[in-house]
């Protein structure tokens, strides 16, 4: 296992700013508009992936997305596995891409399994919700707190 149950926290900036979390590292960043637009392009050109495996935007729907080049899968609290194996499966069917957090349809204790792109299975979940509000269409919670562990295969 590379870490278990680190606690991280991804933010939502403001404007058309992006807050980023790359579950690899680990490690969270925010970015311009502007900077994702010429990080996206140079990971285009040159055919390695931008490390960021979540992204959160939009200060009015708050967008969570999947980076392109990864998979994961939306499992519920009560089925989701705490084996690497059951995650990496998971992961690798598939199923969550985004979520409009202002619909606030992905609550505490949901469970992600991410596939990062250095291949490595991510268990994530969401412990949490800091500012929004739930009873606002256009009110997404300002920081998701998460609880993450990594595995690396063969390890």
């Amino acid at each position: 296992m590379s870490y278990p149950k680190q606690a991280m926290s991804l933010g939502l900036p403001p404007d058309s700013d992006l807050g980023t979390i790359d579950f690899d590292a680990p490690a969270t960043r925010r970015y311009t508009g502007e900077e994702w637009d010429r990080a996206m392009a140079k990971a285009e050109q040159s055919g390695v992936p931008m490390e960021a495996d979540l992204t959160y935007q939009n200060t009015l729907e708050g967008h969570l997305s999947l980076r392109n080049g990864r998979n994961a899968a939306q499992l519920q609290p009560t089925d989701a596995s705490e084996q690497a194996a059951d995650c990496a499966r998971a992961a690798r069917v598939g199923g969550f891409t985004e979520s409009v957090m202002s619909d606030w349809d992905l609550p505490a204790k949901t469970v992600l399994c991410v596939l990062t792109d250095k291949g490595n299975i991510a268990r994530v979940v969401i412990t949490g919700f800091i500012g929004g509000n739930p009873g606002s269409s256009i009110a997404p919670p300002t920081q998701i707190a998460l609880e993450v562990t990594l595995w690396k295969p063969g390890t």
